[in-house]
């Protein structure tokens, strides 16, 4: 393969997977849909926690909770500024693309009232029924989008994006992120693919304002650094 054919070929990929990465809040906004099919059998699974055999994986989902809580975001974004000075000018990007996008979540929580697993009465019930709030406490009604999946989603393409090496292991986390909260019945499984929709869009967009604005600064200093 000659060098042409093989800058062509990398230019493909890059667009393939461009294309890839830009269609998965759809996907995950398909499949919160589907999804809502299993909401309750998965949900009654889970109503009375894990069996004490399985204690020290509940323990684990546990402690990735962080990884999509706002605090924990918060300081792993700090870590990133204090242990890596080269990348203090992504920093607003990335605040938009995790912190952003569990804000967002939680303002469409507003307008989707629905009750989490645990404060609702899963027998004999429809998924429909989860949607009722006639005569409910709202603070039990805040259970679609998953807040925490869609900052742990959001966090983590924005963490793949500068670190592309850890891509993989970012990934894994916002995954633990949103099986910890369907196991402990803080969201059904709907919840958390709505969530993990929003933090698509929300780190996918930041990532494209993250590479154009910094891109364009780097093409205006070229001009100036090859002047004599």
């Amino acid at each position: 393969m000659d060098a042409v054919s093989l800058s062509e070929h990398v230019a493909v990929n890059k667009r393939s997977r461009g294309l890839t990465r830009s269609s998965l809040p759809i996907a995950f906004a398909f499949a919160s849909i589907l999804a809502m099919s299993i909401d309750i059998p998965v949900a009654s699974v889970f109503k009375n926690g894990l069996p004490r055999s399985l204690h020290s994986f509940g323990e684990l989902l546990e402690i990735h909770e962080t990884f999509g809580h706002g605090y924990g975001a918060a300081l792993i974004l700090i870590a990133v500024a204090a242990l890596d000075p080269l990348r203090w000018k992504c920093l607003p990007w990335l605040i938009s693309g995790s912190l952003g996008s569990g804000m967002m979540a939680n303002l469409l929580k507003l307008t989707i009232h629905r009750f989490r697993p645990r404060d609702f009465d899963l027998a004999n019930a429809t998924v429909w029924d989860t949607f009722r709030s006639k005569g409910t406490d709202f603070k039990g009604m805040q259970s679609m989008p998953s807040a925490h999946t869609a900052t742990a989603v959001g966090l983590a393409i924005m963490l793949s994006t500068i670190y592309p090496r850890g891509r993989w292991y970012f990934a894994v986390l916002a995954i633990l992120v949103g099986l910890q909260r369907v196991v402990t019945s803080a969201h059904f499984p709907s919840d958390v693919c709505a969530g993990a929709a929003v933090g698509c869009l929300f780190g996918l967009v930041s990532c494209v304002s993250m590479r154009s604005q910094l891109g364009s600064k780097q093409a205006d200093r070229r001009p100036n650094s090859q002047a004599p």
